[in-house]
């Protein structure tokens, strides 16, 4: 059997939404969409079942179903995503599990990233898997038949690439353009807010797309406004001039609301009103509005001031961040029961209904309770994009004489390991009286103690530098992870010290050209002598190249012919010592940041509880 977990971002767009929808952005030339990929996750478990028939659980809706047929998945309204892609692929005897992190109806896109994964999922189990544009194209393609309304393309881009980036909707085919600003300096500077109203995206993107198709002047004047602040906006990002960005954000929402009736409502201006008060920049609603989530940008000493603004409105600030990473596809064939992290906890039970007991073989002392307990944990940190499931199993001691289970004395052990049988053996006697009613019910009152215990236990460590947004790899040391973060502030230092390269060769191009300029306004010196200077200041500039390139002090080491070259070579050799002074500054600066690691504790996120049994022995295993 075979089994494929797809995980991927949603996205968060900044400008340009509505546009991605065919064929408007070609009324627009220079279209484009800028959005990020954040830390809310659309996941798809596909397990290959052995049979014709299709099991479904939808996690979000708490929805389990079988149908024996495809055309009895057809007519299942809540399946009807995944009729279309095992229709598409002509496939069935699967088992599929969907769960997302974004709230429905968040805009967000999270439907799209939900597709995604299913599509990369299914394709995977075919053994013909679609990746990059092609799995973009193709989603697309099944969406708007789903759908039966236009579906734009932006959606699809974040989950498949991650990060920040505009995608250029040219003529023929988009050309994604990732933009260089890092996904923890955007964090910095962005917070997401859930007004608590969901909204559906067809709605407004089909009215505007309708207007636009009819010529409607107004919706066409719009559309050109918000392409004209996506490029802003992509300027801005490019450059790292965050209020730059928080200008064109603005401006993108005043031309969006402006668009059609019901983009905006009370709950999305009460949150901005309060954020912008506050200190944001701007906010804007993310997709295509009349509820759902806003995106705001702001000055990063503001953030605590607009959180507690928002508290004091509908809705709630979500934990999400911007990511640099797009999906992740694990796959195996070992047969291995298929784990879902959000099954519903519900201890094993013996067909009777009673807990069920089990007697291990460990010699002729008198026999003990223990309970058996086994466990599937689902670790997740958002903002790293880990996602870890292990499984646990503990043998705990009861109490004799009260039935009382000691959850804190519980040890690790591995149940294949246990000589265990459904009988006992009738010549060991039993060292407990405790009824066996009540020592089931106790065993049954324990569970929630047996989760809390876990949750003790099973923390993990997660090592962040924030300056470089790195996380730690699992089982990745302390050691090692700062050796990593080294290595980045090596490579940040090399790409620093070209742009200050840079910075200073126009300094002292500046400086030659005000000598030579200074020298042409000197009306007492005939033109012989003119030139004469400007060629030694030329010389000498010649020279000061010459020496930054190769590595050597940049002033010249020749005596000056005169005062002029003489000043000038003085300030190139001000320059040169400023230069030094800030290539130290940098590389102290990068190398300290390299070693701010914090820790982060992760508990578990959704603990299920498999197996919870009475076991009979007589003590602990060593």
């Amino acid at each position: 059997m075979k089994k494929v977990v797809v995980r991927a971002p949603v996205r968060a767009d900044l400008a340009g939404g509505t546009l991605d929808l065919w064929p408007i952005y070609l009324f627009h030339p220079g279209s484009r969409t800028v959005n990020t990929a954040i830390s809310f996750y659309a996941e798809s478990e596909v397990v290959e079942t052995g049979d014709d028939a299709i099991e479904i659980f939808l996690t979000d809706q708490q929805y389990r179903q079988r149908y024996e047929s495809m055309q009895e998945l057809a007519a299942d309204p809540k399946a009807a995503l995944i009729y279309r892609i095992l229709e598409h692929f002509r496939i069935t005897g699967v088992h599929i599990t969907t769960r997302t992190d974004a709230p429905r109806g968040s805009g967000l896109g999270g439907s799209s990233a939900l597709s995604i994964t299913l599509v990369r999922a299914i394709s995977e189990l075919t053994g013909s898997p679609f990746d990059g544009d092609n799995l973009v194209f193709l989603v697309r393609d099944l969406e708007t038949r789903l759908l039966g309304v236009p579906a734009g393309i932006q959606d699809y881009y974040p989950p498949v690439f991650g990060g920040l980036a505009s995608l250029r909707l040219e003529p023929g085919y988009p050309v994604r353009h990732p933009l260089a600003v890092s996904a923890s300096d955007l964090g910095a500077h962005m917070l997401m807010h859930y007004t608590g109203v969901a909204h559906f995206s067809g709605t407004n993107n089909w009215e505007m797309y309708k207007r636009q198709i009819e010529g409607k002047k107004k919706v066409h004047k719009g559309f050109s406004k918000i392409a004209a602040t996506a490029i802003e906006m992509e300027r801005a990002l490019e450059a790292g001039d965050f209020p730059a960005a928080g200008k064109a954000l603005a401006a993108e929402w005043e031309n969006r609301k402006a668009l059609i009736d019901g983009i905006s409502t009370p709950e999305i201006d009460a949150a901005i009103a309060a954020a912008t008060a506050a200190g944001a920049w701007a906010g804007k609603v993310c997709g295509a509005g009349g509820g759902g989530c806003i995106v705001f940008l702001f000055p990063p000493e503001r953030r605590q001031a607009i959180v507690d603004a928002l508290a004091a409105v509908p809705g709630r600030v979500l934990d999400a961040a911007p990511v640099q990473h797009g999906m992740t596809v694990h796959s195996s064939e070992d047969g291995a029961e298929s784990v879902s992290a959000d099954r519903t906890r519900v201890p094993s039970r013996s067909r009777g209904g009673e807990t069920e007991q089990l007697f291990v073989a460990d010699g002729r002392r008198p026999y003990l309770p223990f309970v058996l307990a086994e466990s599937v944990l689902v670790h997740v940190e958002g903002r790293s994009g880990m996602r870890q499931t292990s499984m646990a199993c503990y043998l705990a001691p009861v109490e004799p004489e009260s039935g009382q289970v000691r959850w804190q004395d519980a040890v690790p052990t591995d149940s294949g390991r246990l000589n265990m049988s459904a009988v006992p053996d009738p010549e060991r006697r039993f060292g407990s009286d405790v009824a066996p009613e009540v020592l089931a019910q106790k065993v049954k009152d324990s569970h929630e103690a047996f989760v809390q215990m876990l949750s003790e236990r099973h923390r993990l460590q997660v090592l962040h530098n924030p300056s470089f947004n790195l996380f730690s790899q699992p089982q990745e040391s302390r050691s090692a992870f700062l050796d990593r973060c080294i290595e980045e502030a090596n490579r940040r230092i090399e790409d620093n010290s070209e742009r200050l390269e840079s910075t200073f060769r126009r300094r002292i191009d500046q400086l030659r050209e005000r000598s030579e300029r200074e020298q042409r306004d000197e009306e007492k010196k005939d033109e012989g002598d003119r030139d004469e200077t400007v060629q030694q200041v030329n010389v000498a500039w010649g020279q000061t190249l010459y020496n930054i390139t190769s590595g050597r002090p940049a002033a010249v080491t020749e005596p000056p012919k005169s005062v002029r070259e003489g000043d000038y070579l003085e300030n190139i050799a001000q320059i040169q010592k400023s230069w030094d002074r800030e290539q130290v500054t940098l590389k102290e600066e990068l190398l300290a940041r390299a070693k701010e690691i914090e820790e982060i504790v992760v508990v578990p996120k959704d603990i299920e509880v498999t197996k919870l049994v009475i076991v009979w022995a007589g003590a602990l295993p060593a």
